[in-house]
């Protein structure tokens, strides 16, 4: 499946509406904030697959550009919901991050985008019934004697 890029407006956009984008109040605080919920990967996993669940639009719009960082972009969105942290205090906050918990967050988002290319590609096929949409291997074949 070709991934085509999703544009909406950014009024439309859940994590806009959530304050993602908004300038930091207290950034050593929201620094905390981050600090130990990058320290809980069950807690990271959970936020993320939020992301993907409840923000259809927002992940429309920003999973679909492939030019952008879209694991950073599942893992600010993920403090966003998780403690209403804008985006810039999560971006302040990684660099004090152990190196092993990025790497474990990175693996998570990855993760995390490719349940939601796979929910798009079988949102596709319903819509659409494409069979360009629909995996080769997976279809059955004839047997012919």
């Amino acid at each position: 499946m070709e991934l085509k890029q999703v544009y909406h407006p950014y009024n439309l956009w859940e994590d806009f509406k959530n304050g993602m984008y908004s300038i930091p109040s207290n950034k050593e605080y929201q620094k905390n904030i981050v600090l130990s919920f990058f320290k809980n990967p069950n807690l990271v996993e959970k936020y993320m697959d939020k992301v993907i669940n409840e923000w259809p639009i927002s992940c429309d719009h920003n999973l679909s550009n492939l030019s952008m960082n879209r694991v950073a972009y599942v893992g600010q969105a993920a403090c966003n919901i998780y403690g209403k942290i804008p985006n810039i205090s999560t971006m302040y906050a990684w660099k004090f991050i152990d190196c092993d918990l990025r790497d474990l967050a990175d693996k998570i988002a990855i993760k995390t985008i490719l349940k939601w290319e796979q929910k798009q590609k079988y949102k596709n096929i319903y819509l659409n019934g494409k069979i360009r949409d629909t995996n080769q291997e997976s279809q059955m074949k004839l047997q012919l004697n």
